[in-house]
Parts: C-alpha cells; structure tokens; sequence
C-alpha cells in the first residue's frame, strides 16, 4: 500500500471540524491556527486560543489532535500552543466577524 500523501489543505480541511464551542466556529476562520508543518507523515500544527486561560482549550487541543489523525497516512500530531502573536478579533476572517456581528 502506497503511503498517501498528507498536504497542508488537507490539515487545513480536518481543522475546520474543530468548533469551538463557545461561538459555534471552527478554528481555522476564528484564526486561531497559526501553521501548519507536514513532513514524513507527521503533522505540526502551530495555534493558539482566544485567551491563554481558556477553559476549553484542552478539549480544543483534544479535537484538534483527533481531527488531524483521522486523516490517512499520519502518523504522529504535535500541536504547539503559542501566545505570541497574542489573539485578536482582527483574526477572524471578515465574513466570520460580520456573522459574528463584529464588524467587517
């Protein structure tokens, strides 16, 4: 069996299953994934959360690692929370914060 290959857009498309349950959006559009690293199998994902004392960000954290092991061919999830760049609203993709009702 041929190893598939595991590409950032596929990483990208498993971390947009992740909700955070406070505002019902994923991840990705609330602009809390910073980077994504994909070499050999293994996944790098660089994040952050809206504060550093969230009191979800384990079960995001969780998520996020169960997500990105559903796709085929990974073999190892190493998620690197970091505050700096510190999260902001600013973030959030335009069409999130106007649903949001943040403003554009």
């Amino acid at each position: 069996m041929v190893a598939k290959n595991i590409t950032k857009e596929m990483v990208l498309a498993a971390l947009r299953t992740v909700i955070d349950p406070e505002v019902s959006v994923n991840i990705v559009d609330l602009g809390l994934v910073y980077g994504v690293e994909v070499k050999d199998g293994s996944v790098k994902i660089i994040m952050t959360l809206t504060t550093p004392m969230c009191p979800l960000g384990p079960l995001i954290i969780d998520n996020v690692r169960v997500a990105v092991e559903r796709i085929e061919g990974v073999k190892s999830v190493d998620v690197e929370v970091t505050f700096d760049p510190p999260w902001s609203i600013e973030k959030i993709m335009p069409e999130v914060r106007e649903k949001l009702g943040l403003g554009v």
